[in-house]
């Protein structure tokens, strides 16, 4: 039987700047008892992922789609639940082949100018309504793809009026049904809307990591992975892993760049794809400085490691 070992850390509505503390992260997988299926040692990797983890906060923690209604609008998801849900679902039709840090941008941007129109609410349905593609892709400008996704804006506002009374669907058939919006958004967003766990949201982070640590096998594209993750990952972990993952893939396992210095991963001998000429090297000023401008506040982890 699988228990949890370890209590959640509350997160409370925080601004951009005003971080302190740990991210919210998932309990540990039970320590003292292998799981009976899945990878040899995934557990293991998990657990240390979540150890590294509670020293840093990843982009994802404040500006990922998940948090983003919450750090835009705080309280929003206890004020208005169907605004929540709203802003959570344009947070990711927007988020595709875009960064955390621009999607925030363009949230901001959409939230604040819409309050400055006359919304109080901001960034809601009935607010994004009149407006035109090109007065939504103004806003949304800095994001991939924005003439886009201000098409698929636009013609998902009028379908979420037309058929679904003005609120987001809860099942993953009409949620995926919507312009732009594809798997990952959509078990992302049942997750986080309805607390509906139906399946794993799959980013290209967490599609990475997962072949790199074998915990797939052959896994083409983000579809694939999910599929195999599925089959034997404990559902209980389906909605942790994402974040978990995406904010480690954004800070230490970064794709092109080396930061196995860093991880305690290939120190453990539990990465196999761990550069060795770069573990129990030490980290000289050089690659402090370097450390000290990448996506994340790295000192408490590269503390620990002195």
């Amino acid at each position: 039987m699988r228990t949890r070992s370890a209590k959640r850390i509350k997160l409370e509505p925080f601004g951009v700047q005003e971080q302190s503390g740990s991210p919210s992260l998932p309990p540990n997988v039970f320590a003292f008892a292998k799981p009976s299926q899945g990878p040899p040692h995934w557990h293991e990797v998990y657990n240390e992922v979540v150890k590294m983890r509670a020293k840093f906060w990843a982009p994802v923690d404040s500006q990922g789609c998940e948090r983003m209604p919450e750090t835009i609008n705080p309280g929003v998801k206890l004020r208005s639940p169907k605004t929540f849900r709203f802003q959570l679902l344009i947070s990711l039709m927007l988020s595709s082949q875009t960064k955390d840090e621009v999607n925030f941008d363009a949230m901001k941007a959409l939230h604040q100018g819409l309050i400055a129109k006359g919304y109080p609410d901001g960034l809601t349905l009935e607010s994004v309504l009149p407006l035109t593609e090109k007065e939504i892709d103004a806003y949304i400008c800095k994001v991939g793809f924005h003439n886009r996704k201000a098409s698929y804006i636009r013609n998902t506002c009028l379908i979420l009026k037309e058929k679904y009374g003005g609120d987001i669907p809860n099942t993953i058939e009409d949620i995926v049904s919507l312009p732009g919006v594809g798997p990952k958004m959509g078990y992302l967003l049942l997750q986080n809307a309805w607390n509906i766990n139906s399946g794993i949201g799959v980013d290209v982070h967490l599609h990475r990591l997962a072949e790199m640590w074998k915990w797939t096998k052959n896994a083409k594209n983000p579809e694939q992975t999910r599929a195999q993750l599925e089959e034997w990952l404990p559902k209980e972990y389906w909605s942790d892993i994402n974040p978990l993952l995406v904010g480690f893939g954004q800070a230490i396992c970064v794709p092109k760049a080396n930061n196995c210095d860093i991880c305690t991963l290939g120190a453990k001998g539990l990465c196999k794809s761990a550069n060795k000429k770069l573990l129990g090297v030490g980290i000289g000023q050089k690659r402090l400085e370097k450390l000290q401008k990448q996506r994340a506040d790295l000192s408490l982890l590269l503390k620990e490691l002195e």
